[in-house]
């Protein structure tokens, strides 16, 4: 095996051309950066196992950190459990792909390119897995630079001074040993990680709910449909509404299953998948409930084809086909990185200097409502992914892509899209091979002065990534001001980051509007709840449930839900005028309110926040 003094050699002729490159050569395609960079690196003579980057897991995010890195031209590995590259697309039998679209000074623009585009196309289009397959095999198989180990999974890992520097992997044939630079974890559990005993919180740890997740998605195929009558029935609005209509309408028959912004892909002339089915309040760590969610999502699945039988004229001759072999997981791990993405960065559609990625997708608070409807926290016009998001805690020379890097649970409904995943993986090749040219560790490139970003931000948009400066608020849909320049954006940020409101597509959080003392009782319980659980009693349930009626609330009436939860007394008709007089909330959300006339939304926020924070003191 050649040692890394040895390599380190030849680096500096290298970076005379990626000098030369960078520094005068106009924007060129990734293609063309491939052809360069492999006709000047004849010296970069690896051992056997021995590699620049080694990536690991077959996933959409893993396929595209190891086709950036062979396109390098640099030595790339890329290991999957598998004994195929179909990954959740085939398992989850993913059949549609809707990439994003971001507004950066008043324009829309498309924010996943490169080998997203490679992968699915600009347009949201249906496909099968087969196709999906042949479209990977097709482009995996160009890459000189790229070797894959199927059937294998690692079993040791050797880690000095913060660093991997080996992995013992076990293969159908035995057990072999890999050394490399870089690595990349891009399995859907953190099957690396999880060797390196990297730090993380499962599901919604993070806001109170340990062992709860994300419903996990079920899509099934069904046959014997007029797929040419749906052809030409999708050419109308009107059916593509009759149609989710008719499936929100449908009675579920299992308590744990959902059925959420249903849709159908056609696969050809009699077949197509339907997607929407969920399965709520699964373990995802416990295989038996895994197994128990199937059966219950197969059976819905099941009823679901013969309601639709009986209502729409194009399924009459339809039958059950099969359900998709597992289901697709959103959520499991959240791994902790260098830096933590909050909702709060996503509200305020941050531009990070170290921003690998783009994304505009929405922060979705769904996984807390077992009902049949959207739970949308907020919809950004963009904000970025830092590297510091995607750079474990303890390592200097891995990253962690997909969900599982350093988002808050609710973060990574975002920015742990599929296709915001594939971008990310994108940068996080490219980025491996930019620290193994410039031999500095991935870590170190924290450090990197606005210049140096700069240049590394240059690298990967040669590359194919799109990355773009941006300044962009979200706008109060009534009024046209920034949301954070309102008094009380504050409050709402605490809020969102619990998933305790939600401002929908719009971001419409209801700023004006007078809400019923019900509202108010429910908001106080459940912020107390996240905010601080240790005071929350069933005292305290007890104490709000008569005050969750319907009538508007008052500055009279908000002051004796707060008295009463924090267990204070008041002459009757004297609640405000003593919370007041108390002191222990702002005076800048009390003393504008009046006994007898409603409170709005924008207070609410302020007095709930508050609250909890008083009693947490305590």
């Amino acid at each position: 095996m050649k040692s890394e003094r040895v390599i380190k050699n030849i680096i500096v002729s290298i970076l005379v051309f990626l000098t030369l490159w960078f520094g005068v050569r106009p924007i060129i395609t990734g293609t063309s950066f491939e052809r360069f960079l492999k006709t000047n690196r004849k010296d970069l003579d690896f051992g056997e196992d021995e590699y620049a980057v080694i990536v690991v897991g077959s996933e959409p995010e893993g396929i595209a950190s190891a086709l950036a890195s062979a396109r390098t031209g640099l030595k790339t590995l890329l290991i999957t459990r598998e004994s195929h590259l179909g990954s959740y697309i085939k398992s989850g039998m993913i059949s549609k792909m809707n990439p994003e679209r971001g507004i950066i000074k008043n324009k829309k623009v498309d924010l996943n390119r490169g080998i997203y585009e490679e992968l699915f196309g600009k347009f949201s289009l249906g496909f099968s897995s087969k196709d999906y397959e042949t479209q990977i095999k097709k482009l995996i198989e160009k890459e000189e630079s790229l070797n894959v180990i199927y059937d294998s999974h690692i079993t040791d890992v050797i880690v000095e001074n913060r660093r991997v520097r080996a992995i013992e992997v076990q293969q159908k044939d035995g057990s072999r040993t890999y050394r490399a630079r870089n690595f990349i974890d891009a399995t859907w559990d953190g099957e690396l990680l999880i060797k390196c005993n990297t730090p993380y919180i499962s599901g919604s740890e993070d806001v109170g709910l340990p062992g709860f997740y994300a419903p996990v998605e079920f899509n099934f195929s069904i046959s014997g449909v007029d797929t040419q009558a749906l052809k030409k029935s999708q050419k109308t609005t009107d059916f593509i509404d009759e149609f989710q209509m008719a499936l929100l309408s449908y009675q579920n028959e299992n308590p744990r299953t959902k059925i959420l912004s249903p849709s159908f892909i056609i696969l050809n002339e009699s077949e197509l998948v339907i997607t929407g089915l969920q399965v709520y309040g699964v373990d995802i760590s416990d295989e038996n409930d895994l197994k128990n969610a199937r059966m219950e999502a197969e059976d819905e699945a099941i009823m679901l084809t013969s309601y639709l039988k009986n209502l729409v004229i194009a399924f009459k001759d339809c039958t059950y086909k099969e359900g998709s072999e597992n289901f697709f997981i959103p959520e499991y791990r959240h791994f902790e990185g260098r830096y933590l993405l909050t909702v709060k960065d996503i509200l305020e559609n941050r531009d990070f200097k170290d921003k690998i990625a783009l994304c505009s997708e929405a922060v979705d608070a769904g996984k807390f409502v077992n009902r049949n409807i959207e739970y949308i926290v907020a919809k950004p016009n963009v904000y970025s992914i830092p590297l510091g998001s995607v750079i474990p805690s303890n390592l200097d020379n891995v990253f962690m892509t997909g969900a599982k890097a350093s988002f808050t649970s609710l973060a990574s409904t975002s920015a742990g899209s599929i296709p915001t995943r594939i971008t990310v993986g994108e940068a996080a090749g490219l980025i491996a091979t930019y620290s193994f040219l410039n031999d500095i560790d991935p870590a170190e490139m924290l450090n990197f002065s606005d210049n140096d970003f700069k240049k590394l931000r240059r690298f990967l948009s040669r590359g194919g990534i799109y990355l773009e400066d941006f300044s962009e608020s979200i706008m109060i849909p009534e009024t046209e001001e920034k949301l954070t320049d309102h008094p009380a954006y504050p409050y709402i940020s605490v809020l969102a980051e619990y998933g305790l409101i939600s401002g929908g597509y719009e971001n419409d959080f209801k700023l004006d509007m007078q809400v019923t003392e019900e509202v108010f009782s429910v908001l106080v319980k459940n912020t107390i709840l996240k905010m601080a659980p240790e005071m929350y009693t069933m005292k305290t349930e007890r104490s709000l449930e008569a005050f969750e009626t319907k009538d508007i609330l008052t500055g009279e009436k908000a002051g004796e839900i707060i008295l009463t939860v924090m267990s204070e007394t008041w002459e009757k008709g004297k609640a405000l005028e003593t919370l007041k007089g108390r002191k222990v909330l702002p005076a800048s959300i009390v003393n504008g309110m009046e006994p007898g006339k409603p409170v709005t939304m924008d207070i609410v926020y302020g007095l709930a926040v508050e609250t909890a924070r008083v009693l947490k003191s305590q």
